[in-house]
């Protein structure tokens, strides 16, 4: 069924891919050139090469229908040229990001693509499933990576959708092989958006805006990825006493968990029942300013610091713990060093000492 304005299903082919560099253009240029060799003219309205050979290679011999200029704040920006693709009458055209918003963002390449479709003219297009307006979200969700140009479901839906999807390990192998993008930009690909996970996920939430399942999938399936990274992210565990001052510590370890994207949690260990108003006091001012940095502020009980400390940080998975060293060297002799003791007791965790101030 087509809505008013929208083109007849079997005129829009529409290649959706799970993410950027999965070969939606490849595919694309593929059914353009098995349709050129069927007798259809065919012609190239807008094509993203992005450096990619093997996108070069599968262009084959097909009509590249030069861009438009259009002037936009002192700039000349190559935009795809709907009047010249027209005058050439073809059976079929090729137009690449579908998604892309022209200079000033009044209008978008989809409505030029509707344009065609009115003209009588085949379209063959792609785009990522982050700029459907419906997965937007839920893309970012996913990724870390916000889109701002988007495409109207209705109007991929109103076409065929063709899902490009290939297995993450083998897109990450071409990511690593410099297939994708520059070899400048591929460690921080491959480590952030390109994580395995992140295109599982996404694959996920292609199938199910293909089968109509979008909404519920998607609460699903960023709700469990949000369980899966708060899990793994690094937890810098601050231990603090309220015998001396611990602001060097709370910082050193804020320090730590903002180089390495963690959760900062402080943690005061109570050996005896009772505290002493000055004690309290400074406990509280101490939870105030861990609180104001984003870190979370727990109170044990406990009979031994570094016993206490090292349980926390065990239950809480801590990649590292932050205390303060002795203002006596005789203190640690006497009674040991928190810091010794817990490197004893945690052997595969990193044990920071920051000396007091004064």
């Amino acid at each position: 069924m087509t809505g008013p304005g929208h083109p007849p299903i079997h005129r829009l082919r529409v290649y959706l891919g799970t993410a950027p560099g999965v070969g939606k253009t490849y595919a694309m240029l593929n059914e353009g050139g098995k349709r050129a060799e069927a007798g259809e003219r065919v012609v190239v309205g807008w094509i993203e090469r992005h450096g990619r050979e093997q996108t070069r290679a599968q262009l084959g011999d097909l009509e590249v229908v030069p861009p438009r200029l259009v002037h936009y704040r002192g700039v000349d920006f190559e935009e795809l040229d709907v009047a010249a693709v027209l005058d050439r009458r073809p059976d079929v055209v090729l137009v690449d990001e579908l998604a892309h918003a022209l200079p000033g963002g009044h209008r978008q390449r989809w409505e030029d693509v509707r344009d065609l479709l009115a003209a009588g003219v085949d379209v063959l297009t792609t785009v990522n499933l982050a700029n459907l307006a419906s997965a937007r979200e839920a893309a970012a969700a996913v990724t870390g990576v916000s889109t701002t140009e988007s495409v109207p479901d209705e109007f991929v839906r109103n076409g065929e959708a063709v899902l490009v999807d290939p297995h993450p390990e083998v897109l990450r192998r071409r990511l690593a092989a410099g297939q994708v993008y520059s070899a400048d930009r591929v460690g921080g690909a491959l480590s952030n958006y390109f994580k395995a996970v992140h295109l599982e996920a996404l694959s996920e939430l292609a199938q199910a805006w293909l089968a109509g399942t979008f909404e519920e999938t998607a609460a699903a399936v960023t709700a469990r990825l949000a369980r899966s990274e708060a899990m793994t992210r690094p937890v810098l565990l601050a231990g603090l006493s309220a015998s001396e001052f611990a602001t060097g510590v709370i910082q050193r370890a804020t320090a730590l968990a903002e180089a390495s994207g963690g959760d900062l949690v402080a943690v005061h260990v109570h050996v005896n029942d009772g505290l002493a108003h000055q004690d309290s006091s400074r406990l509280a001012a101490y939870r105030a300013l861990v609180e104001d940095l984003g870190g979370s502020f727990v109170e044990v009980h406990g009979g031994n610091v570094a016993e206490a400390l090292a349980r926390e940080a065990t239950e809480r998975h801590a990649t590292r713990v932050v205390v303060a060293r002795h203002r006596s060297a005789v203190n640690e002799v006497l009674h040991g060093s928190v810091a010794r003791q817990l490197r004893r007791l945690l052997p595969a965790v990193e044990i920071d000492e920051v000396r007091p101030a004064g």
